[in-house]
């Protein structure tokens, strides 16, 4: 709701803004303090680390990252996962929609997370003045100027 957003805009010294009475966090956002304040009451704290969760699903999440346990498998490739939510990203990757597409190079993805780290690459960088070839083509552009053609060409 409307109300809700605007608290995302205050700032820490707004006189709005809520300090947690246990550990002097601020928070500018009611239901994030409320969610915070829970934190110190709800009993669910990590035996391994000593953090504490205002939900006993977040505790128990957590707590895989001390154990190691991936119970969620994905059903192509059982690859393992921690989160179900990592899962289900990952699942996405065995479809044939790839609708996440470099503007540089063509090459598409099914995950927007994909194509980031694949911006991040080399396809992206720009290229230092040795690397550079003597023409304006670019690694992106002979390779698929080859697939187009069948070819395999090596750069």
């Amino acid at each position: 709701n409307l109300a809700r957003h605007r608290q995302t805009h205050r700032s820490l010294a707004d006189k709005k803004a809520r300090r947690c009475p246990h550990c002097d966090k601020v928070y500018v956002s009611m239901p994030a303090f409320s969610m915070h304040v829970r934190t110190h009451s709800q009993g669910c704290k990590c035996s391994f680390c000593g953090k504490c969760f205002s939900r006993p699903w977040l505790l128990q999440g957590h707590i895989r990252t001390h154990t190691g346990e991936k119970p969620f498998k994905c059903p192509v490739c059982n690859k393992a996962f921690a989160d179900k939510s990592n899962l289900r990203a990952h699942v996405q990757t065995h479809s044939n929609t790839k609708p996440h597409v470099c503007s540089r190079c063509g090459k598409a993805f099914a995950l927007k997370s994909y194509l980031y780290k694949h911006e991040e690459s080399s396809c992206m960088r720009p290229k230092s003045d040795e690397e550079t070839q003597p023409d304006s083509d670019t690694a992106c552009d002979l390779s698929f100027r080859s697939q187009l053609m069948g070819l395999a060409i090596t750069v």
